[in-house]
């Protein structure tokens, strides 16, 4: 076996790991965001551009379950939500946010005649924010944010003219 197939299976066994924890938290999704199709873009512009510049040869072992679940990973993470122990956040590096590290939320709410639009920004007790989106009325997700957020967590909402 080379180093490059050990390489690529390495990386094929960490994928498959990361895949079974990203759809654990999207299953366990209770209100559900809108999806988003940048996750899957951006693993599209990465997979070509890694054949175009020949970062990646068609015959090397592993290719096909590395690009498989590349993709898989990526039309994963792209939905969002509130479970009930964390906030499902989309992106590769950072899968879930804790309720208790929320310190505050700005809920902007668009008005959109067809489809009301409500977007959320959560930030944590480390200054890191993390937007999400939902189809719906701002009181639906006060209302599931107040159930979930402790007490001191500050909620402010702004509305778009």
């Amino acid at each position: 076996m080379t180093s490059l197939s050990t390489f690529y299976y390495t990386i094929d066994l960490l994928l498959l790991v990361y895949a079974c924890y990203s759809w654990y938290w999207q299953a366990s999704i209770q209100v559900r965001g809108r999806y988003r199709l940048s996750s899957i873009i951006w693993a599209i512009i990465f997979i070509w551009l890694a054949f175009t510049w020949n970062y990646i040869e068609k015959g090397d072992p592993g290719i096909n379950v590395f690009l498989a679940l590349f993709l898989f990973i990526s039309i994963i993470d792209g939905f969002t939500g509130f479970a009930d122990k964390r906030a499902v956040v989309s992106g590769y590096f950072k899968q879930t946010v804790r309720y208790s590290d929320i310190s505050f939320v700005r809920l902007i709410n668009v008005p959109n005649p067809k489809k009301p639009t409500v977007i959320c920004i959560l930030q944590t007790v480390k200054e890191r924010q993390y937007y999400l989106r939902f189809n719906g009325e701002v009181n639906m997700v006060i209302g599931v944010l107040r159930q979930r957020l402790s007490s001191d967590a500050r909620i402010e909402v702004q509305n778009i003219i």
